[in-house]
């Protein structure tokens, strides 16, 4: 048994979409005849945006025709009803013979990766049923739109499993509201509704992309990985110096000492470990793609940072967090991404003053453009100064410019 899109539900998506007003740039005589003068009579009407509405009006004009002018509208009146009566009568009886449980065989997916749904339907009639849908589970407008599973028959007096795959396309925790059954079978001029049985969340985090190089920030803490290059007992070859109290015998360059007749110490530059102040903006000045395309960035700077071990204190919005090692501490930053609004918060990030850290921030300038700031305030040379700002265009090249947001590959001329 196999699921399919339910026709009807997408008829009924076309019957219901309106156009209050078309561009400009079309014509005058278009305008006139799309456009909503009155929309402060809208709620008189409303009910004429059921297709059941319609037929109501029809079947009171049938009786009319009937009472005053003509008897064949006593036959279209009956026709009418009893339209209605099936039409109203069926979606009612199958929404409350059936019993719908909707869960995701995997708890946590990045966006746009599939995910497969499990649906299990118990039917309590003698006879099949068609037409139910599962709808509202990966909404997140609050409107209505393409139900999330169509069933287009199930057997009956059995309890059914149904299996699809979809692909969430913006990150959050669904379902947002609360998911229902709808079936509009026959005819599909009303849709009766109720509240799903058994519902299991989903976590949607947003797409990550992997990143090439490491952090340019020069950081103050030895560590075993980074940039850098403090004097130590380790690490690369940095030059030699003089002798000094307390060094070990092993790193006497003894043929320098020879050349210069005095005692000549290899010195070395170990990696540095950088503490990072990450600033996450989750106030949306342009669009809800843009603030979603900030947001996959900040969550692949975030990981490809934690999986190097750096150091970070990350806010996001008003949230803070203290960050685990390993894939606990991963899962903390995807969580926390997940739970920005699709339409982000009431009010920017407050910016606190520029401390010893470097900061990393992940934000819109006036314009809704999204940039992300990195301020060193010891001005590293590989920070390319006290600031260095990059704008992140939004479209298909996202993911090239990710992978290339660390400009600096350690050692990527030398190996060249």
């Amino acid at each position: 048994m196999f699921l399919t899109p339910v026709l009807f539900s997408y008829l009924r998506c076309a019957i219901m979409a309106t156009a209050h007003e078309v561009p400009s740039s079309a014509s005058w005589l278009s305008r006139l005849m799309t456009t909503d003068f009155c929309p402060w009579a809208n709620r008189f009407v409303y009910w004429l945006k059921e297709p059941i509405g319609w037929f109501v009006l029809a079947t009171a004009v049938s009786v009319l025709i009937g009472l005053y002018f003509s008897p064949i509208g006593w036959t279209l009146a009956a026709s009418l009803t009893a339209i209605m009566v099936v039409g109203m009568a069926w979606p009612l009886i199958a929404i409350h013979v059936t019993t719908c449980q909707l869960h995701p065989e995997i708890d946590c997916v990045h966006e746009d990766d599939a995910c497969r749904m499990l649906v299990s339907v118990r039917n309590r009639v003698p006879v099949p049923v068609w037409g139910l849908a599962v709808e509202g589970y990966l909404d997140c407008d609050n409107d209505d739109a393409i139900p999330t599973v169509g069933l287009a028959c199930v057997p009956p007096l059995c309890t059914s499993d149904f299996g699809i795959t979809v692909n969430p396309s913006l990150r959050g925790r669904y379902p947002i509201q609360t998911p229902h059954v709808s079936c509009s079978f026959p005819f599909g001029i009303w849709t009766a509704r109720r509240n799903l049985t058994t519902t299991k969340s989903l976590t949607v985090w947003p797409k990550v992309f992997p990143i090439s190089g490491t952090c340019p920030i020069v950081g103050v803490a030895n560590a075993e990985q980074g940039e850098g290059s403090r004097g130590g007992r380790s690490g690369d070859f940095v030059g030699v110096r003089a002798y000094r109290r307390g060094d070990s015998a092993k790193h006497i360059n003894w043929v320098a000492s020879a050349r210069v007749d005095s005692l000549v110490v290899t010195e070395r530059g170990g990696p540095q470990c950088v503490e990072l102040d990450v600033l996450v903006d989750t106030f949306c000045r342009g669009t809800r793609d843009q603030l979603a395309d900030r947001i996959r960035v900040a969550a692949s700077v975030l990981v490809n940072l934690h999986q190097s071990n750096v150091p970070m204190r990350v806010t996001i919005g008003s949230q803070r967090l203290r960050l685990s090692s390993g894939s606990k501490g991963r899962r903390q930053i995807l969580d926390a991404l997940a739970d920005v609004p699709a339409d982000g918060s009431e009010k920017p990030i407050e910016r606190a003053a520029i401390g010893r850290h470097a900061v990393i921030e992940f934000s819109s300038n006036d314009s809704g453009q999204e940039i992300v700031r990195m301020i060193d305030p010891r001005g590293g040379r590989r920070a390319g100064g006290r600031l260095l700002t990059k704008q992140i265009r939004s479209g298909e090249t996202l993911g090239t410019q990710v992978r290339e947001f660390w400009t600096e590959v350690r050692d990527a001329d030398v190996a060249a």
